[in-house]
């Protein structure tokens, strides 16, 4: 897994497409927008992945969802990226490149996280879930805790801006189970295969 998704980060901070958005992000705005390395972290795990089903929540004006649509193709991937953003003021999904964005790929969601999954308007059953919203400590484990059952065996929890705050940690290690007499993992009841992090991107792999 790791040569892989470095391998596919390093092919992507090398190309004309990370050229392109980072002038398209300055050019709109960075605040509030992955950097560089974040793209590329992502774009390498969902090449990894392959995945066909992906929910985000912060979708916002689309630099992550660009990445995402990037590697589904470069994958030649069939897959839906369902990008979720609550604020009405901004511009969702602005950055994408209108050949990615006008793909069946990308399906936009404005509103509430909370109301999609009351009214069962999102996949009960996901290959990846990137959080990329609100950084509160409450919400992000709220996300975690949501999203974790949806995925599937070998699925994978990502998040964005770890470093905020101990939700990521504290959802990780409450996946594991050690066994008693060395204290270290033990591998048949723990409920992820693999975890880390590069730059603030925090994923884990889960094992169903």
């Amino acid at each position: 897994m790791w040569d892989a998704v470095a391998r596919f980060a390093h092919e992507i901070r090398a190309s004309e497409f990370m050229t392109e958005m980072i002038r398209r992000r300055d050019a709109y705005g960075s605040e509030g927008v992955m950097g560089a390395l974040d793209c590329a972290t992502l774009y390498g795990l969902v090449r990894w992945l392959r995945p066909t089903v992906i929910v985000e929540s912060g979708g916002f004006i689309g630099m992550s969802s660009a990445f995402i649509l990037k590697a589904l193709v470069d994958e030649l991937a069939t897959a839906e990226l369902y990008s979720i953003e609550l604020s009405e003021d901004c511009e969702q999904g602005a950055l994408i490149p209108e050949q990615l964005r006008s793909s069946e790929r990308f399906v936009p969601m404005r509103g509430r996280i909370e109301d999609f999954l009351e009214r069962n308007e999102l996949p009960k059953s996901i290959d990846m879930f990137l959080h990329d919203s609100s950084h509160s400590y409450r919400h992000m484990l709220w996300e975690f805790r949501q999203f974790w059952p949806r995925l599937r065996d070998g699925g994978l929890l990502v998040s964005h801006d770890v470093h905020m705050n101990a939700a990521f940690p504290e959802f990780v290690a409450s996946t594991y189970a050690h066994d008693k007499k060395t204290g270290r993992r033990d591998a048949q009841r723990t409920l992820h295969y693999e975890w880390g992090r590069w730059g603030y991107i925090g994923f884990a792999v889960k094992k169903g």
